[in-house]
């Protein structure tokens, strides 16, 4: 057998064929041939390639003359799978540069020389991979012993194409009347044969087709069915091989008179992928989730990293911008002397002395904050001090204010959200988490919906609030991470810079840039100046309601912490934040800054201040606000927020004694409000309340344990700090261990003394808490009864069997002190009852 060979002279440029031009509308590029070329048995003929689109705008036929047939070479063209098949046009380019025209290619390489036969022309189907010629028989042979001939050839010759080099041009006679059209319908494996006539028999069918490959199935339509017109469905094994078939036997008419119409149907369904898709939900929707969730990661996570890096440096703050800081220092400056000589001069004292709150008195708690953050992070600074005590604007004006690589995290913002979607949309805002997509929860959660009702289950597209915002707070950990790298690296350079301009380099410093440069984690001795410090302001705000999110928050500090990434300042009014960031960092000692009111000196200075910017209209006002300012600030103690609430009532005319007991005034009523008239769904009763209330009233401060002997207080630990939650008392503590009860505020402490001045309010209250001692002096009197009962079940005729005499007594002793005091109770409730019947 002849050694295979390929269509190498498609890809030889250099042909004295190289200038063929190409049809517009044949797929294959050769179409303008020479005008005669010299066949091995004949002397001169005309050889040429019959233009398609004539054949298709005409009648589709091949036209032929009673001594010419058609004859189908497979495999010269790639099949065109469908309309964009881009092979078509990657073969196009290649076979600008073939050597020879398809006709005498052919009859070169595939048509015996001995063979008599003449090919005339030539009709590409580039389509279906192959082209149909015509040819005269000059020989005696059939046309079946030609094809024959021709295939034996091929056999012994095997011609392998360069497009499709597994495959062998095979060439066929084509039997019944071929076809050529332009539609949109490509080859198949699986052909239709439709019968004009009486149905043909399987048998028939197999020996008809079998010629053109292995046939994989031949499936009949039913003797049942009324379908017109009647047809049968052959599955072939091989593309080509049913391209063939359709070329060669369309239009062929059986002995029975049948004539059959071959077309291609395709395998899959029209829409067989999305069928599949929706028939297996179980298997689409996790993979589809899965792999969004990975595209997420891959392309959003590095540019959510990158904006949170941008925020916490402040890349791309304007306010940092050399011009920008320029600007407003000159702007600022002349701003000053206008304000400081012109008649607004008071204004500008105003913002001034608002940015001095409590600085004077307050100075070392500053320094020692700024000590702490330029220090390696071991464990967490907490600032303390019950809420208006200014902490917050201290951290933030005096502290991290002109200091790089800061994030601050405000709590109450967060918790003040109204739904899932504003919440995200508000932490992305405070760490500069980019871009974020809120409203995708919403239709993700209808998908989730959806797919656990095909399926059973949800399918994971859609993320709970608390998923989102640890996957927001590992993003700020990869930022904060790389920005404490960065600022090792950098500081460790300039180190060296030094050390090298020193002459010598010190053993430190080089085990520090080895260990840099290994990528270790740990080592971040150095470079405390510009260390990453995230400020979480109002932590525990409303933390019966949030627990989880807080938990979350010192869970994420506690690894900023440990990892010496960045130093992490929690400010916060509640005095038992230790218990939850104890369960975060349980090894470590929190140094705990307090910032309580402002002494008496402070406060008055702080009020003189903002009294004297107030604008003077010829009134006066300044002079007469201050004359009795002593006697106006004694109630209100150093709180922050009631001194600017002073404020604000003097500057609407109000003298500083008016101003003051109305704000006495108000909060009495807030206290009625909010605990005396105090419902079920509170954790304390007013009874309680009002205890506190009347002792806090007559001494500055109780003892703790003395509080929880009350009677009144059963589980008295539980309401002693929930109250302190709600900001009606604080607690001190001494050793570690709770010590007295102060009111919540200075202000508060006055409103009690005001409110046992209320004769009406003081003997409704007080009717109602002895109504409830009496009730629960009378249950213990019931349950010691009971026992006397059951002990003087004991006795028998010859006395008791066991001596329960002490007992008892006892009993009878407790009974009897009791009852003095129920007596006593109700004598007070029946004077009580007395003054209602006067007072309002």
């Amino acid at each position: 057998m002849a050694k295979p060979r390929l269509f190498s002279s498609l890809l030889n440029p250099f042909s004295r064929y190289a200038h063929y031009k190409q049809d517009r509308t044949a797929l294959i590029p050769y179409n303008t041939f020479p005008k005669s070329f010299k066949s091995p048995n004949y002397s001169s003929q005309r050889s040429f390639v019959t233009p398609y689109a004539k054949i298709v705008e005409s009648t589709g036929l091949i036209e032929r003359a009673d001594d010419e047939g058609l004859l189908y070479f497979d495999n010269v063209y790639p099949v065109r799978h469908s309309l964009w098949d881009f092979r078509q046009q990657l073969f196009k380019l290649v076979s600008q540069f073939e050597s020879k025209n398809i006709l005498d290619y052919m009859r070169d390489n595939i048509v015996p020389k001995d063979l008599s036969v003449t090919l005339c022309e030539v009709i590409p189907r580039a389509k279906d991979g192959g082209a149909i010629i015509k040819f005269k028989n000059h020989s005696a042979l059939s046309e079946t012993e030609v094809e024959n001939r021709l295939q034996e050839y091929a056999q012994e010759h095997t011609l392998r194409p360069w497009f499709n080099p597994l495959h062998t041009t095979r060439t066929y006679v084509i039997r019944g009347t071929p076809w050529i059209e332009d539609l949109h319908r490509f080859p198949a494996a699986r052909i239709r044969v439709e019968f004009e006539g009486p149905d043909v028999d399987q048998e028939y069918l197999y020996s008809l087709f079998r010629r053109y490959g292995l046939i994989r199935d031949i499936i009949p339509l039913s003797p049942s069915s009324k379908d017109v017109p009647r047809f049968a469905t052959i599955q072939y094994v091989g593309l080509r091989n049913a391209a063939a078939a359709r070329n060669c036997l369309h239009g062929f008419v059986t002995p029975g008179g049948t004539k059959l119409h071959l077309y291609y149907e395709t395998n899959l369904q029209k829409h067989i992928i999305r069928e599949w898709i929706v028939a297996h939900p179980r298997i689409v929707i996790p993979v589809l989730a899965a792999l969004i969730a990975a595209i997420t990661v891959a392309i959003f996570d590095p540019i959510r990293t990158f904006f949170i890096k941008c925020k916490i440096s402040k890349s791309f703050a304007i306010s940092d911008n050399r011009i920008v800081k320029y600007a407003r220092e000159k702007a600022t400056s002349v701003f000053t002397t206008l304000m400081t000589t012109g008649g607004l001069g008071r204004f500008f004292h105003k913002e001034d002395a608002a940015l001095q709150i409590g600085l004077a008195d307050r100075k070392d708690v500053i320094d020692q904050l700024k000590l702490l953050i330029s220090e390696t992070p071991e464990t967490f600074i907490v600032v303390q001090g019950p809420r208006g005590s200014g902490k917050v604007d201290l951290v933030r004006e005096y502290v991290v204010k002109d200091r790089n690589n800061t994030l601050t995290i405000d709590c109450q913002r967060l918790v003040e959200t109204r739904s899932d979607a504003l919440f995200v949309k508000e932490i992305s805002n405070q760490i500069g988490y980019f871009p974020v997509f809120p409203w995708m929860n919403s239709v993700s959660s209808f998908v989730d919906l959806i797919a656990q009702g095909l399926i059973g289950q949800k399918a994971g597209f859609s993320e709970t609030l608390e998923s989102q915002f640890k996957k927001i707070l590992e993003n700020a950990n990869s930022a904060v991470k790389d920005i404490a790298i960065t600022v090792h690296q950098r500081s460790s350079a300039e180190a060296a810079a030094k050390s090298k301009a020193n002459n010598g380099k010190s053993p430190n410093l080089v085990a520090e840039e080895e260990s840099t440069n290994s990528g270790s984690e740990d080592l971040f001795v150095g470079s405390t100046s510009q260390r990453p410090v995230i400020v979480i302001e109002h932590f525990l705000y409303q933390a019966d309601k949030h627990e989880t999110m807080y938990n979350d928050l010192a869970e994420w500090a506690a690894g900023l912490v440990m990892a010496k990434y960045a130093h992490v300042i929690f400010v916060t009014d509640d005095v038992g934040c230790g218990k939850v960031l104890q369960k975060s960092l349980p090894n470590s000692v929190y140094n705990t800054i307090s910032v309580g009111d402002a002494p008496p000196d402070v406060a008055k200075s702080f009020v003189k201040k903002h009294v004297m910017a107030l604008p003077n209209d010829g009134t006066e006002l300044q002079e007469k606000a201050l004359e009795d300012i002593d006697s106006a600030l004694e109630p209100l103690g150093g709180r922050m927020t009631d001194l600017l609430a002073l404020v604000r009532r003097i500057s609407i005319g109000e003298t500083s004694l008016q101003a003051a007991d109305e704000m006495i005034r108000q909060s009495s009523m807030e206290i009625i409000k909010r605990f005396l008239k105090a419902g079920r769904d509170k954790p304390w009763t007013s009874e309680q309340v009002w205890i506190i209330v009347k002792a806090l009233a007559n001494a500055e401060d109780i003892r703790y344990n003395q509080l929880l002997t009350d009677p009144l207080f059963k589980g008295g630990s539980e309401v002693i700090s929930a109250l302190e939650h709600a900001e009606l008392i604080t607690v001190t503590e001494r050793d570690g261990r709770p010590n007295a009860i102060k009111a919540g505020r200075p202000i508060y402490r006055a409103a009690f003394q005001r409110l046992i001045k209320d004769r009406g309010l003081y003997a409704d209250l007080e009717i109602t808490r002895l109504t409830s001692l009496a009730g629960v002096l009378t249950s213990a009197i019931t349950k010691s009864e009971e026992e006397l009962v059951k002990l003087s079940a004991l006795f028998t005729p010859k006395g008791p069997a066991v001596d329960v005499s002490d007992r008892m007594k006892f009993l009878a002793d407790d009974i009897q002190e009791r009852q003095k005091k129920i007596t006593q109770c109700y004598k007070q409730i029946a004077e009580q009852k007395k003054v209602l019947d006067v007072e309002y």
